[in-house]
């Protein structure tokens, strides 16, 4: 889609150039979201490509993916053996589109979009990851993924503020992991999305819970817990009124398939 009433278009090379950021202004990454539909209180795009944040690090300190690496690059990476939990990653470019939309959208724009259903952020929950934000006039920080979006297209962004790259700890990297979604048949809209980290060595299990709630959330348990376990922590940490209810599913039922993903993710640890 034509974004007719954006005014201005810039490609800073380095983030220092971005200067005097107001209402009206974007950043753009893959694009993949902010075409499809019109954005009538964008005026001014500020292009993230020649900034180049599309790397891919592996080290002593874990795993360090850009904010513009895409899903494909991600996807196609040649990752540890011992690094089990890269699976869900796979899984979450896999469940996301088709090749066409993994070629352009990049993991940083489906956290920052902040969508209940993203394929991502349930993943950075359970994985226990961190997310380094830059500013253009400020010094770096860090937030950890379980408290970066606040609701419904909402996070702790601020004004000219941007994710530079997401941090995930070797660890929990060498978790075992499970990746549980269902979606309404006839548009592919994710009502429930579950991913199940698992450390063989403590028993120790995480899981992030996606699309069937508002913002990511993670449910924890130090051993494999029972069916009857899962369903009263669920109900004491997330009552029924936490869930979503719209056209695509209500609440009840949300709550209802949510927990049943949890006990399906034990069957493959």
């Amino acid at each position: 889609m034509d974004l007719h009433n954006i005014q201005t278009y810039l490609r800073p090379q380095s983030l220092d150039k971005v200067e005097n950021w107001s209402q009206g202004w974007s950043w753009l990454a893959g694009g993949t979201w902010i075409f499809t539909q019109a954005q009538p209180d964008l005026k001014v795009l500020v292009d993230l490509e020649k900034l180049n944040w599309s790397e891919i690090e592996v080290t002593s300190e874990g795993l360090s993916i850009g904010a513009t690496c895409t899903m494909a690059k991600l996807r196609q990476w040649n990752f540890p053996e011992n690094w089990t939990g890269v699976k869900a990653l796979f899984r979450a470019v896999d469940e996301l589109a088709s090749f066409k939309v993994t070629n352009m959208a990049t993991v940083g724009g489906n956290i920052c979009l902040a969508i209940p259903a993203s394929t991502f952020a349930p993943v950075m929950v359970a994985l226990n990851a961190n997310y380094e934000i830059w500013h253009p006039q400020a010094a770096p920080r860090f937030v950890a993924a379980k408290d970066f979006q606040t609701g419904i297209q909402q996070t702790v962004l601020q004004p000219g503020e941007v994710l530079r790259k997401i941090w995930i700890p070797p660890a929990s990297l060498e978790w075992q992991v499970s990746y549980q979604r269902v979606c309404v048949a006839t548009a592919g809209i994710a009502i429930s999305l579950v991913v199940a980290a698992y450390n063989p060595q403590t028993s120790q299990l995480r899981f992030g819970l996606g699309a069937c709630v508002p913002t990511p959330q993670i449910v924890e348990f130090s051993h494999i817990p029972t069916a009857d376990e899962i369903g009263e922590v669920l109900d004491a940490q997330l009552p029924l009124d936490c869930f979503i209810e719209d056209y695509a599913a209500s609440a009840t039922y949300r709550q209802h398939l949510t927990k049943v993903l949890m006990q399906r993710s034990l069957l493959e640890f």
